[in-house]
């Protein structure tokens, strides 16, 4: 399946997803349209997955469900106001808690699941879910306010041909990425390396070289990390490989530029999401489907640390229908359903799906067969916490963004741009 329609910036029509509604009763008796929910999604490849599924659930359980989905940041509009105003126009949204976590749940937008999932029937499973997916949909309490829907984090996309003709082995550290980035520039003619320069987007590239070192991004008091001398290392290994040896207008990338260079044949590696293998790998997208690489992603001089994403849906605090609302997040997020969602490329965040012989049968490559050993490491070893814990998150990444950005550019040093992070996460942290 093509991503190219998740990168897609203007907003998506809104969906109806129409079903027969019939008399009031149970799930699975019929139900009357007051018991249609609300689901409001983000334009994402488990969206595209989950759409044309859902009249299945409609004619099984008896309950309608509308769908509206936007491109990422109007659905981030649409379910804060939602909230905000404490409609309960909406029952169920897609919601990234690394992101807006702290945000929703300490303004009580998030209905609590524990007790749901105690109740859950045993076929549920749910005690299924790999660490890092339902480690990523708790609160600061430990309750749980979401159910994961994917797993992704960074990964090393590489060109195969490239590492064979030039004798290069494949990194297990970031310092080994450093070197073979420097043979690849000596003696191949192609750019070794591309990873993400644009300061919203840095973080989630920069966490495994940060966590790498040993650190987290704040300490125990609450403050920031950046103050180490494993900090101004982390900065300055990823300023190195996007200064000197990254594309031109690296300041400007995210996944979709770096993406797009891979598969053009145009760089030898990509630190990229997980997500991505599509995008440079499917023979429709890619002009190097024949030469990809998929390794881990490497260490730091501590530990290997990738960052693990999950996106989840999660019921409205406010809606009047919860128990309908649940029965539709269940089935979401069953193992049947989540198996099926691999068939559009969406990495199960379920132990249970990922070890399923049926899927391992539909990743027989050796690109492929690479790619699952490095989303079963995230889904182990995955640091939860993409960039700082606050309801300041999405700026204080981009904080961290900026401060690097001036190093790729050369207009500070690594020591220069750790200071000025702890300074400014210092005073977005104290807003929290």
């Amino acid at each position: 399946m093509s991503k190219l329609a998740r990168r897609v910036g203007a907003i998506v029509a809104a969906t109806a997803i129409l079903g027969t509604a019939t008399a009031c009763g149970s799930p699975g008796e019929g139900s009357s349209d007051g018991d249609a929910i609300n689901v409001v999604l983000s334009n994402h490849p488990w969206q595209r997955g989950l759409e044309p599924l859902i009249s299945q659930f409609e004619e099984e359980s008896g309950i309608k469900v509308n769908v509206q989905t936007f491109a990422e940041q109007q659905a981030r509009d649409r379910i804060l106001l939602n909230l905000q105003s404490k409609s309960s126009a909406m029952d169920v949204y897609m919601s990234l808690p690394s992101r807006e976590g702290p945000q929703f749940w300490g303004s009580g937008y998030y209905e609590p699941l524990d007790d749901y999932l105690a109740d859950a029937p045993d076929s549920f499973k749910a005690d299924d879910f790999s660490p890092s997916a339902i480690d990523g949909m708790k609160d600061a309490d430990g309750n749980v306010i979401g159910l994961p829907i994917n797993i992704e984090g960074p990964v090393l996309y590489y060109r195969t041909d490239v590492f064979e003709d030039l004798g290069i082995e494949v990194p297990t550290t970031i310092d080994e990425v450093i070197e073979a980035s420097k043979t690849i520039k000596e003696k191949g003619d192609i750019t070794p390396i591309t990873l993400r320069g644009a300061a919203p987007a840095i973080a989630f590239d920069f966490g495994p070289f940060f966590h790498g070192e040993g650190l987290e991004w704040t300490k125990e008091d609450g403050t920031a990390n950046f103050d180490q001398p494993g900090a101004v290392k982390a900065i300055d290994q990823y300023a190195t490989l996007a200064r000197d040896y990254g594309p031109k207008g690296v300041i400007n990338y995210s996944f979709t530029e770096s993406s797009n260079l891979f598969a053009q044949g145009k760089v030898a590696m990509e630190l990229e999401s997980s997500n991505e293998l599509n995008s440079v790998f499917d023979p429709e997208n890619s002009t190097v489907s024949e030469n990809v690489g998929v390794a881990k992603m490497p260490a730091g001089s501590v530990e290997a640390a990738p960052t693990a994403l999950s996106w989840g849906i999660a019921m409205s605090a406010f809606s009047e229908k919860k128990d309908a609302a649940w029965e539709f997040m269940q089935w979401a997020t069953s193992p049947e359903i989540q198996l099926e969602l691999t068939k559009a490329e969406i990495a199960p965040p379920r132990d249970s799906v990922a070890q399923d012989p049926s899927y391992k049968e539909t990743m027989s490559t050796p690109t492929q067969e690479q790619w699952l050993e490095a989303v079963a490491d995230i889904q182990e070893n995955g640091n939860t916490e993409v960039g700082p814990v606050g309801t300041k998150a999405p700026s204080m990444r981009e904080t961290i963004g900026n401060a690097i950005g001036k190093v790729i550019l050369g207009d500070a040093t690594a020591e220069e741009a750790a200071a000025e992070i702890q300074t400014e996460l210092n005073k977005q942290l104290d807003e929290k």
